[in-house]
């Protein structure tokens, strides 16, 4: 479902899978052949949530923004199920594993590996090419050889498995039902 607040529609490539139980929320766009599940929440209420391209939010995670501030998820990303980001920039290629959080001021550097479960703080700056895990998350080696082969063979996988569900007529963002609000 897509909500407009204050005047501001989500945008989504017409390329993207976004799946109908989704809800996106005001100032929000989303890039080409990117997927967001079942139970997401990206409420760009507050201000702009950008979404790259091929990037995955999976199952029943939350992309929430601050005011005056702005959450960014760059290309070919991987966001895990029930996951919960706000103001923060996960920077292309990033992995973020189910039930992580990453608060705001946090950067999570390119092809950067958050564990499952993991905690980044407030202001934290995650190395790129890293594992960081725990809570509060600390970077615990560099990722090489097939640990960063297989991020970057992860965006694949989510991108041809939206393109079977849009194929079966499932998540067409031009089908999404619309709401229009006049919230101040």
């Amino acid at each position: 479902m897509f909500i407009e607040f204050c005047g501001k529609r989500p945008k989504v490539d017409p390329s993207a899978f976004v799946a109908p139980t989704a809800v996106l929320i005001g100032d929000v766009e989303v890039g080409a052949e990117s997927s967001i599940w079942f139970g997401v929440v990206i409420r760009g209420d507050n201000g702009p949530i950008r979404i790259g391209a091929r990037t995955s939010i999976q199952d029943n995670s939350v992309v929430h923004v601050s005011h005056n501030a702005t959450t960014i998820v760059g290309d070919d990303c991987t966001i895990g199920h029930s996951v919960t980001m706000e103001d923060c920039v996960i920077e292309s290629g990033a992995l973020v594993g189910s039930n992580a959080v990453v608060l705001n001021g946090a950067t999570v550097g390119s092809r950067a590996l958050i564990a499952a479960g993991s905690v980044v703080p407030a202001n934290a700056k995650v190395p790129p090419e890293t594992l960081n895990a725990g809570s509060p998350a600390t970077t615990k080696r560099k990722l090489e050889g097939e640990s960063l082969g297989w991020i970057e063979r992860t965006p694949g996988s989510y991108v041809r498995l939206s393109r079977a569900y849009l194929e079966h007529g499932i998540g067409d963002p031009e089908m999404q039902e619309s709401i229009e609000t006049s919230a101040p």
